[in-house]
């Protein structure tokens, strides 16, 4: 569950300050994993899989986003983490780039189709040569060449001369790197965002209203209803549209409904903004209080219904939820009805033996 920001006077870190200076590699590396899951697909093409590979024998991969079912073996793409309190140099990425090529002489990997260095910052040159591949290209060979490199030298001969073979005949294009603040602004799309920066959640817009025709999703919780009102006026409702002709209980089934999809909106708000243990403890604690008004004995199911409505809409959520300031009462008489969709609720007695 997210937790609400605590109250402060001083502003909270942003998230790119967080990143910078209070994660560490571990961190980092789970981080990258979240955005790699946001971004999804390249180019129209879905990532089938995404895999955390970093750690001692990584060869050069941090994190896999694979194009094919067979992941490293087919077309893939390298997502390479560096976290260091300097910006990421030629000095930090020549080293990986070598990396990934010995990993494919060396029958690891197949040389991933794009490869992106995810770093808090990008050093200046490094950047600049990124955007001009064959550039980079050539002042990589002028590192690989020189007669004091270090690149590569825990290599066999026969290795490194069959990287540097490799390398000269890859379009250096492959290479780049993804900007912080692009980084960020996909990754707050996510359900993770909000559990890993504790900022003021983003305003909820407002619900629809129900629409004129009863959906699929609704048939649970409108049949008991109808299953209610029978019971209290002696009707034989069988349909939604025959309760909204019924005088008796037209303007009542009118606010269920609007209640429902009010709350189903909740639910779509908080899908796409906190992780879904947030929802789910809002709804979970809601259920703590009514079950213990549903079941005790009552001389009508619409009687029960009553009760339970009332106990919801006095029910304060959790003020520590990220999610409580946004939860309006026409949201926890809509949960109720979530809840009897889901069979947690009932409202006449027979339905209870």
């Amino acid at each position: 569950m997210v937790l609400a920001p605590s109250t402060q006077t001083a502003p909270l870190p942003t998230p790119q300050q967080y990143l910078q200076y209070l994660y560490d590699e571990d961190e980092w590396e789970v981080f990258t994993v979240e955005w790699v899951h946001a971004l999804g697909l390249w180019n129209g093409r879905p990532y089938l899989r995404v895999q955390r590979m970093g750690g001692a024998g990584d060869r050069g991969a941090d994190v896999a986003a694979c194009l094919t079912l067979q992941g490293t073996a087919g077309e893939w793409h390298c997502y390479q983490c560096k976290h260091y309190v300097k910006p990421l140099g030629q000095a930090d990425a020549f080293p990986e780039m070598v990396k990934i090529f010995a990993a494919k002489i060396l029958g690891t990997y197949e040389l991933p189709t794009r490869y992106v260095f995810v770093a808090p910052r990008i050093g200046t040159t490094l950047d600049r040569l990124l955007l001009n591949p064959p550039q980079l290209k050539k002042e990589f060979f002028i590192a690989w060449d020189d007669a004091d490199s270090k690149l590569g030298k825990k290599l066999t001969p026969a290795v490194r001369d069959a990287v540097g073979k490799l390398a000269r005949e890859t379009n250096f294009s492959m290479f780049s790197a993804q900007d912080l603040d692009e980084i960020v602004r996909l990754h707050a799309t996510t359900p993770h965002h909000v559990r890993r920066f504790p900022q003021p959640l983003r305003p909820r817009p407002d619900a629809d209203p129900a629409p004129a025709e009863q959906k699929d999703n609704e048939a649970v919780y409108v049949r008991k209803l109808l299953d209610a009102y029978n019971e209290k006026h002696g009707l034989s409702l069988e349909t939604g549209q025959q309760a909204r002709e019924t005088s008796k209980v037209k303007r009542h089934f009118t606010r269920q409904r609007e209640a429902f999809f009010h709350a189903e909106a909740l639910r779509l708000f908080a899908r796409d903004s906190v992780p879904d243990a947030t929802y789910e403890a809002i709804e979970t604690d809601l259920y703590d209080v009514v079950i213990e008004v549903e079941d005790r004995d009552y001389d009508l199911g619409h009687d029960r219904l009553d009760a339970v409505i009332d106990a919801a809409m006095a029910h304060t959520p959790n003020p520590h939820n990220i999610l409580a300031p946004v939860v309006k009462k026409k949201d926890l008489m809509g949960l109720c009805h979530h809840l009897a969709n889901d069979d947690r609720l009932t409202w006449c007695k027979e339905e209870l033996s």
